[in-house]
């Protein structure tokens, strides 16, 4: 005997949204967390023989075919209120994209207080929201390739996986066909690179090819059409997101940022309403200059001055995690013991006994740029002390293209090997935090960069068994469904300076 039919407890915004809600009451956390406006679980009762309102966000109409005269079809009176029609095949994308929305965004652990280190939401939150704006062929073929190829590479449907790949290239054909217009929708086309660029980093077929060309691609959209962009939260997020993974593409190739795009120094500046996290941002876009600057160095006196501008940029570093601890007011983590298997191998021992546990989410990640950016300044002073001491000795410069020799008699070049390695090895203890079940694919995501940062500081430094560790990280955020990380395993810069990592 059939009973009543299912209906969600879900607050009336995530039922409009069609995301899964996590009924925290009077406001629900996901709301918070995206930014919207939570409208709370009263439901207004609707009885099936009532008109109702077209525009009443907690309703759903049902559309109804018209009769049919023998003679011809009268058109409507002007008094019916207009039925919506139901677009099958969106509701199946939304479906899908819930999907991907629900595995990619961390979930509300238990424990964790609730505090923002980012006061704007992850920006992939707000895709649904784009769903909801007039029809645009490119971001509904976007979002829909990369919902399919997730969903199926889940649930290793083939078919699924077969159409994203059709719904990406149809998504790469349309973005072409918009570029040359005058009249280009900027954010638009930016929202779409991104969505690229994280089907890339999920379905990794080509190596680093495919984001590279997405990353270069948003570099001359922005450098064209900057000034077209609204400066509103989207926007906003989107600088944010694009900035960040320009940022480690520029690392991987040894120069500045702003080479490939100057307009970021301009486009997001440190302004009253920028948070903590846009900040230690601009620090690495920093990073990236003097990478540049120290591989070029060709004189002892060069090397006195990158020394200065390196140590500057490492006090603004240590001011920015003060006023990270002060505006928080407590512990920032805790160490525990590690019982988190991270050698799924079974290759090597278990090398890092204690882990942190971060108060949120966002801790997490703040803290990963953190000592990515300070592991970075280190290894730039010591490769500077190396430089130094070739030139006043040779008057040549050392390669420092292929990592630092660790044999060196310099007290001071000592001490910059050991934090850079303490910078690195702390990367290494906040891994097991942000792979728990609880943190899905963003918490990998945001392990990338720094755990990439470690690895190769590692295998540049005779820190054998640590770069073995490190690979077997990569090993388990590919079992999260993060393809690009198995093109990381065993990666050297060179081969992505080239362009030339293993594909899939």
């Amino acid at each position: 005997m059939p009973g009543a039919p299912w209906r969600s407890q879900g607050c009336n915004t995530c039922r409009k949204r069609k995301v899964k809600c996590d009924l925290q009451r009077p406001e629900c956390a996901r709301c918070l967390r995206g930014g919207h406006h939570c409208k709370g679980y009263d439901r207004t009762a609707k009885f099936i023989h009532t008109f109702v309102e077209p525009n009443d966000p907690q309703t759903l109409e049902v559309q109804q075919k018209p009769k049919r005269s023998r003679n011809k079809l009268q058109p409507p009176p002007a008094n019916v209120p207009t039925i919506v029609v139901v677009n099958v095949n969106a509701q199946i994308r939304s479906q899908l994209f819930s999907v991907f929305i629900d595995s990619y965004v961390p979930s509300s652990a238990s424990g964790q207080i609730s505090f923002r280190c980012q006061k704007s939401s992850n920006l992939i939150e707000s895709f649904p929201s784009l769903m909801d704006r007039p029809r645009s062929q490119l971001l509904d073929r976007a979002i829909a390739a990369l919902a399919s190829v997730f969903v199926g590479k889940k649930f290793n449907d083939e078919r699924m996986i077969n159409n994203g790949i059709r719904i990406y290239n149809q998504a790469i054909q349309i973005f072409v066909r918009l570029i040359p217009r005058s009249d280009l929708p900027v954010q638009e086309v930016l929202c779409a690179n991104l969505i690229f660029q994280l089907y890339e980093l999920i379905n990794c077929s080509s190596g680093f090819s495919g984001w590279m060309a997405h990353m270069e691609g948003a570099n001359a959209v922005l450098a064209r059409h900057h000034q077209k962009l609204e400066g509103d939260q989207m926007s906003k997020m989107l600088l944010r997101h694009l900035k960040l993974a320009n940022i480690f593409h520029a690392i991987g190739k040894s120069k500045s940022a702003l080479a490939s795009c100057p307009m970021w120094q301009m486009l997001t500046p440190l302004e009253n309403d920028n948070d903590l996290i846009d900040e230690i941002i601009d620090i690495l876009m920093h990073c990236t200059v003097l990478v540049e600057l120290v591989g070029d160095a060709r004189s002892e006196r060069e090397t006195r001055r990158l020394k200065k501008l390196c140590w500057r940029l490492k006090h603004r570093t240590d001011s920015w995690y003060e006023q990270l601890r002060s505006l928080f007011g407590g512990p920032l983590y805790t160490s525990i013991p590690d019982e988190t298997d991270i050698a799924r191998s079974g290759r090597i021992k278990a090398i890092y006994t204690s882990r942190y546990q971060f108060s949120a989410v966002e801790i997490a990640e703040a803290h990963s740029l953190y000592w990515a950016a300070q592991l970075i300044t280190y290894s730039l002073l010591f490769g500077l002390e190396l430089l130094g001491g070739s030139f006043a000795q040779h008057g040549t410069p050392l390669s420092i293209q292929s990592g630092y020799p660790s044999n060196t008699n310099s007290k001071e070049s000592e001490l910059y090997m050991e934090e850079a390695e303490f910078c690195a090895d702390q990367i290494c203890r906040g891994v097991a935090y942000l792979i728990q079940p609880d943190m899905h694919i963003l918490g990998g995501e945001n392990l990338l960069f720094p755990v990439a940062m470690a690895a190769q500081f590692f295998h540049g430094n005779g820190f054998h068994d640590k770069y073995e560790w490190c690979q077997e990280v990569f090993i388990a955020l590919e079992s999260l469904g993060i393809g690009l990380s198995h093109v990381l395993q065993g990666t050297p810069w060179s081969d992505y300076k080239s362009g030339q990592a293993r594909t899939l």
